[in-house]
């Protein structure tokens, strides 16, 4: 139950998005004095009925162009399916606009219009369907190397259609014979396979990329609702007419999801962007204008009415115009600033490269000279005085620390490259924090600083990378108790939260100025003043570990009056085992003061 809690909480936009539309058709429906018949209150509601229709047609033409580049590298059955579906949506919502009465074409109803719009969901929603379904790989082969065919079988479904709705209109009126059986029987099989489509949408990763698939569930959910509304209302009334909004809500949502691939594209997709939202704000304009200009000329001049459609091919003309001139110019600018990042990518290359190799050469006579001084430290070779002794002490911690710098140093320019893979174990990761809080047990002995470690319960073993997260908790640990002053407190706390472990290690030091939190996560980065200061690699290690791992790491204020370091790591409860073996009580607490170390209670 908690999970699922944390699941809406989450999704809580999605949830209000998907809820909103039912709630208001379910009031319509139990108040019928609120569901006013909005088509024959004003001419208007045929006005807005035709431009929703106009704008929604022009949306999923625009997804459909870019749904095939955008979603898949190459051509799929998944992405000739959706594009198909897509194109449906628009060819069919295209014909009611055109076909709703009395707006271009005055006269007798055509009943093209109510028929495009009973026919655009079931038939997107089984091309749809279509997509979500895992074809062999020899069915795959088959209908990539058919599409064309596919498509042209489409196109002339389309077109013949077109020509029975605008030249032999009376071909539709059999159909209505069967009203309201026939429609209510398509309605209830495009929610069935809208639906599917949504389940199977959400349960597979169907690009590698959950947000995007997640948007795709949505899309499908808003369209089934987009169904509902014409199954369940009364035509021509308030719960009939959603079905319109609901339809462009859905398509929004698959060009945002659409845009969300050119963000994850390593090339800046400037010009795409453009042509997406700069071709559906051009058309509104433009439709928004032939409005205008039908009301300003037939206001000025009542003698010759104009009709919108002389208006409406000049307007959208002139709109591409505009559209093409400026994408032109959209589009060097967007080869320019590819052309400088790859140069940028290049640089980057060798200076990492130039700095691997440095560090590297560095590496192997650091190693030598820490090794000889251990020999030294052991008295393997000659008795030392306690002066050379200390002396050697410090020179082996201070070679550590470099090699420490070099390890971080090259691990960072790793994960930069995304070279450096991680290496996932089940992990107890309580354990591995304990481990390294016992390594700062001397140091904080020293200056007389207090640790504590507490944990909630049943922490569970978890996957994750031992070796990098090791050395995430030995760096904030370290980091942590060198920024505490004498007879401070350091206060470590892991915490299991729903799908993730939190992990926050406070101190009593001089804290993280706001403004500068961000920035001494960046390599090399120091912050102004001498209050806290440090390699500036660190840091940078910790939160691309975190990051690597899903995870994050964040730095705030603590109420003991220093900095709070929060890490996150997720887990699956698949992939969690709860300790079993181990009965840990309500509040593990393991704290270490000036005066003595002592354990309570002893976990071993």
């Amino acid at each position: 139950m908690s999970e699922f809690i944390s699941l809406i909480k989450r999704r809580s936009v999605t949830a209000v998005l998907l809820a909103v539309p039912l709630f208001i058709l379910l009031i319509l429906r139990l108040v019928p004095a609120l569901d006013i018949h909005a088509w024959s209150l004003s001419w208007y509601t045929r006005l807005i009925q035709y431009y929703f229709g106009a704008f929604a047609s022009f949306i999923a033409l625009i997804a459909a162009l870019f749904s095939n580049s955008a979603l898949d590298k190459e051509t799929t059955a998944r992405s000739i399916f959706l594009t198909i579906g897509f194109i449906g949506v628009s060819a069919l919502f295209l014909f009611s606009s055109l076909a709703t009465p009395n707006v271009l074409v005055l006269g007798a109803f055509n009943p093209a219009f109510i028929w495009s719009i009973r026919l655009s969901l079931p038939v997107s929603g089984l091309f749809f369907a279509a997509s979500a379904i895992d074809w062999s790989p020899t069915t795959e082969a088959f209908i990539v190397k058919r599409r064309r065919l596919l498509w042209l079988t489409g196109v002339f479904l389309i077109a013949g259609f077109g020509i029975i709705a605008f030249i032999y209109p009376g071909g539709l009126d059999y159909l209505l014979r069967y009203d309201p059986i026939v429609p209510n029987l398509l309605g209830a099989i495009s929610i069935s396979l809208l639906v599917w489509a949504a389940w199977r949408a959400r349960v597979l990763n169907w690009y590698g990329n959950w947000m995007i698939h997640g948007r795709l569930a949505v899309v499908f959910l808003l369209l089934a609702e987009a169904q509902l509304t014409l199954v369940l209302g009364v035509a021509g009334q308030l719960s009939w007419l959603m079905y319109h909004p609901l339809v462009i809500i859905a398509l929004i949502v698959a060009l945002s999801a659409i845009l969300k691939s050119f963000q994850s594209s390593r090339d800046v997709q400037l010009s795409r962007y453009f042509a997406a939202l700069g071709s559906i704000l051009i058309v509104g304009l433009s439709l928004i204008s032939v409005e205008i200009g039908v009301r300003w000329l037939n206001t000025t001049n009542t003698a010759n009415a104009v009709n919108r459609s002389t208006l409406t091919p000049l307007s959208i003309a002139q709109g591409a115009l505009s559209f093409i001139v400026l994408y032109v110019i959209v589009f060097y600018l967007n080869r320019l600033i590819n052309e400088r990042n790859e140069a940028l990518r290049r640089e980057q290359h060798q200076r990492g490269e130039l700095t691997q190799l440095i560090v590297h050469d560095l590496k192997s006579p650091l190693t030598v000279i820490l090794s000889g001084m251990n020999l030294l430290e052991k008295e393997k070779l000659g008795t030392l005085t306690e002066t050379q002794r200390r002396l050697i002490e410090n020179l082996e911690k201070s070679g550590v620390d470099i090699l420490n710098m070099i390890n971080d140093l090259l691990d960072v320019e790793r994960l930069e490259a995304g070279a450096l893979s991680l290496q996932k174990s089940l992990t107890d990761t309580f354990s591995l924090l304990r481990h390294q809080f016992e390594e700062n047990q001397i140091l904080a002995s020293t200056n007389k600083q207090k640790l504590s470690l507490t944990s909630d319960p049943n922490i569970p073993h978890i996957r994750i990378d031992r070796g990098m997260i090791s050395r995430v908790f030995a760096n904030l640990l370290s980091n942590a108790v060198k920024f505490t002053p004498e007879r401070g407190k350091v206060m470590v706390h892991m915490a299991r939260q729903p799908n993730q472990l939190v992990v926050t290690i406070s101190d009593s030091g001089p804290g993280v100025p706001v403004h500068e939190r961000e920035r001494i996560f960046e390599k090399f980065a120091q912050i102004k003043g001498a209050e806290r200061r440090g390699a500036g690699l660190g840091l940078t290690f910790c939160r691309m570990v975190a990051e690597a791992h899903g995870g994050s790491l964040t730095v705030g204020e603590s109420e003991l009056g220093g900095a709070l370091f929060c890490l996150t790591l997720p887990f699956t409860e698949e992939e969690a085992t709860v300790l079993s073996e181990v009965s840990l009580p309500s509040s593990f607490d393991w704290a270490l003061d000036s005066a003595s170390a002592h354990h309570s209670p002893n976990p071993n």
